[in-house]
């Protein structure tokens, strides 16, 4: 090829380059909401924490980044506030979104959001209070069976949510009815941690995040987790596997936009949450938490809701 055919398409990619540098999707001016759908401390408050401490510290976006809490209706009050709003704006969201529609609890379904990423999986586990006769998952799944009806297990905040069904899914492959489980709902992890200690509920189920604080302090022991392997924070702690019941089940964490948005918008936070989740800002946080960093864009994040859909109305219908 001639010489200054190769310089001029060099040329041209290089000038490609600077269009699409100058051209870089952008937000308005004005500060941006991170919407956590619950009361603070819950697992979505710890992720949207996270990446507010890193599009800041990083320089990601112009402008401030304020976390907005709206809880109320298993998340319903939080999306109803991001469907409803004008404002540049995300929201924390987990399978709970799913279930939701899924148990007509809701109007709102993802279809009526815009996807734009998922960023993190944790794992789900179980929670005895201090001086409990139970040691280990095992025992209470013992104990609901020879008490079918009476021993209270706790969840927050929705009813099908990951908490709630991977308590269900442990306790069926035991062979347990799960209409025989008396389970009670609480709006708030921190609601349900307190009536855990004061022995209100014979157990609870919860994220692993949600729990580690409380754990740490003795108020609470851990009977088991939904990993493959025992988890490098909890060394002491059997997975279900161990105890017999091969159940491995992982909680993911994403963030959603009203529907409308536009696709420089959609572009704009496929780049910013790509720079978050490839930080070691962002890794030490969620690692810190025992969870992993797992990014999908907005399109990858469109066709795993897709899956997860048929996933979870599987598990929860049967069909």
């Amino acid at each position: 090829m001639n010489r200054s055919i190769l310089l001029f398409i060099a040329l041209l990619l290089f000038m490609q380059g600077d269009i699409r540098q100058a051209a870089a999707p952008r937000l308005p001016d004005g500060p941006i909401e991170i919407v956590v759908p619950a009361e603070p401390s819950g697992g979505w408050d710890v992720t949207a924490q996270a990446i507010q401490s890193v599009l800041r510290q990083k320089q990601i976006v112009k402008g401030d980044v304020h976390i907005v809490y709206k809880p109320g209706g298993g998340g319903e009050k939080g999306w109803k506030y991001v469907n409803d709003s004008s404002k540049r704006i995300i929201s924390m969201t987990s399978s709970l979104i799913l279930s939701n529609d899924i148990l007509r609890q809701s109007k709102l379904k993802m279809s009526d959001f815009t996807p734009l990423a998922i960023l993190s999986k944790e794992w789900q586990a179980v929670a005895l209070p201090k001086g409990s006769s139970l040691t280990n998952g095992k025992d209470l799944l013992d104990e609901i069976k020879m008490n079918p009806g009476k021993v209270k297990i706790g969840f927050a905040p929705g009813f099908g949510n990951d908490d709630q069904l991977s308590f269900v899914s442990a306790a069926d492959m035991y062979g347990i009815d799960p209409f025989t489980i008396q389970f009670l709902q609480y709006d708030s992890s921190e609601q349900l941690i307190q009536a855990l200690i004061r022995h209100e509920i014979e157990a609870a189920s919860m994220t692993v995040s949600e729990a580690k604080t409380y754990e740490r302090r003795g108020d609470l022991t851990l009977a088991a987790v939904t990993s493959d392997k025992r988890l490098p924070g909890f060394p002491d702690v059997p997975t279900w596997k161990e105890q017999g019941i091969p159940f491995v089940f992982s909680h993911w964490r994403g963030v959603l936009g009203p529907k409308n948005m536009s696709e420089e918008e959609i572009s704009y936070w496929d780049q910013a949450l790509k720079k978050v989740t490839s930080s070691p800002e962002w890794k030490r946080k969620i690692n810190d938490q025992d969870g992993e960093s797992f990014y999908l864009n907005s399109r990858e994040t469109k066709r795993f809701l897709e899956q997860q859909t048929t996933f979870y109305q599987s598990i929860m219908t049967g069909n």
